[in-house]
């Protein structure tokens, strides 16, 4: 069933799913990125040189042959680095939690949760190039000796499904978004 922005879905047992779903999942949203945010500068700027040093040779995929510079201009460099795809992730959630928001409101196949959907897709499509991005940088500010950098060029699997995903949930979308459009059209006629 479709519905315009102004309108929402008729209360029932279905609504009713939706929004006790969304509700917890406006809370997950939240929590899940305050917990990347505080996370990523706990990482960065509160664990000790051993616990750093473990996390970006697993970010970069640095052998021990290699040493990792953990002062204080090299953490901040991190967290520039990896602030890439944290930005990617909050973006993602924030529209998540707008579109449950909405849910909860009963708005459920409307114009503007298909706009959310569209930002979210394309957030994932950018975070699979992102990913060997942030492992080149974390890899050129923290590993190596000054004047020798590390460079890696490493694209997994996962890289490539994350943007699969994000380009799949894009087509949905719009999808979704010409669906809504229709339904508003022949809304006319009827």
């Amino acid at each position: 069933m479709f519905v315009s922005p102004a309108s929402s879905i008729p209360e029932g047992a279905a609504l009713h799913r939706i929004r006790a779903l969304s509700r917890t999942m406006q809370r997950l949203t939240t929590f899940g990125g305050a917990v990347a945010l505080i996370s990523a500068a706990w990482i960065w700027f509160g664990s000790s040189a051993a616990e750093l040093e473990r996390v970006v040779r697993g970010i970069t995929h640095a052998s021990t042959a290699y040493p990792v510079q953990v002062f204080p201009m090299h953490r901040a460099a991190g967290f520039l680095a990896t602030g890439i795809g944290l930005t990617l992730l909050i973006c993602v959630l924030h529209q998540a939690r707008r579109m449950f928001v909405a849910f909860g409101r009963g708005e459920v196949l409307t114009i503007d949760t298909a706009v959310r959907l569209r930002r979210m897709a394309l957030a994932l499509t950018a975070m699979g190039p992102a990913i060997p991005l942030i492992r080149l940088l974390t890899g050129l500010a923290l590993v190596g000796v000054p004047g020798k950098p590390y460079w890696i060029v490493a694209i997994t699997l996962s890289d490539y499904f994350v943007s699969l995903l994000g380009g799949l949930l894009l087509a949905i979308a719009w999808a979704m978004l010409e669906a809504v459009r229709v339904a508003e059209e022949n809304k006319g006629f009827v």
